[in-house]
């Protein structure tokens, strides 16, 4: 048997099989049908989890009871791994952000990151060659922009599937649409180079999560690495199976 590694996000779960003689499996599910995603998991010698939403752990937790899955690390925050979270309140700072460092610094080659994760938050992290967290700016992702402007404004119609072209819209779709994206994108970028002002000439950007594309459209020598997070997890498992 091989390694399951799940992220428990703010609005979705992701999950990765890895197994032994290579086999690749992977998913996603959003947390209305968690539960539909179990019979889809494989069975695995060791299984790791992030978690930042406290609300839906029970549904996995007992899951994994009922399957007699006990073998299980739990990363619920910076606190569960120290070593390399350097902020002043690790048990505060997001597990998805320690385990995006933590990948890094299996994978850095020497040199440090900005790694941008781009999900319902997005968070812009300045990240050592050795995966040490030291912090960085958390601001509402591009979902969340588009629902909280639609909470606080009924009356705009949905931008999904609009496009936007040229210095202005005349309709009011697309209008919604290039005017989220632009700020989101532009925003991502000024946080960018505000981290930057305190890396090394070399650092590269790094962007994940499900909001990627348009960044990585938008910043020059962007590096798009999907599934920072379960690589985080993974290289946790790896580094537990060289200890054993």
């Amino acid at each position: 048997m091989g390694t399951l590694v799940i992220d428990i996000g703010n609005t979705r779960l992701a999950w990765r099989y890895r197994g032994s003689s290579g086999d690749l499996r992977f998913g996603t599910a959003s947390h209305h049908a968690i539960t539909d995603v179990f019979d889809e998991l494989p069975q695995a010698h060791k299984i790791a989890i992030s978690s930042v939403r406290r609300d839906h752990e029970g549904e996995i937790q007992n899951w994994l009871d009922s399957t007699s899955r006990s073998d299980v690390t739990w990363i619920r925050s910076g606190a569960d791994l120290t070593s390399n979270v350097l902020t002043e309140e690790p048990d505060k700072t997001g597990a998805d952000r320690a385990l995006c460092a933590l990948a890094w610094g299996a994978r850095s080659e020497g040199r440090g990151a900005v790694i941008i994760d781009a999900g319902s938050a997005v968070t812009v992290d300045a990240v050592t060659a050795a995966g040490e967290l030291l912090g960085g700016w958390i601001a509402p992702g591009l979902y969340s922009l588009r629902i909280g402007l639609q909470q606080v404004t009924p009356s705009l119609p949905d931008p999904t599937g609009a496009t936007d072209d040229g210095h202005w819209s005349r309709e009011s779709r697309s209008a919604v649409h290039g005017g989220l994206h632009t700020l989101f994108v532009a925003g991502v970028k000024a946080l960018r180079e505000r981290v930057l002002k305190g890396l090394e000439a070399d650092t590269m950007t790094v962007v994940t999560g499900g909001d990627a594309q348009p960044l990585v459209d938008s910043i020059e020598g962007a590096i798009h690495q999907p599934g920072l997070v379960l690589d985080g997890l993974e290289t946790i498992l790896n580094r537990d199976r060289e200890h054993e």
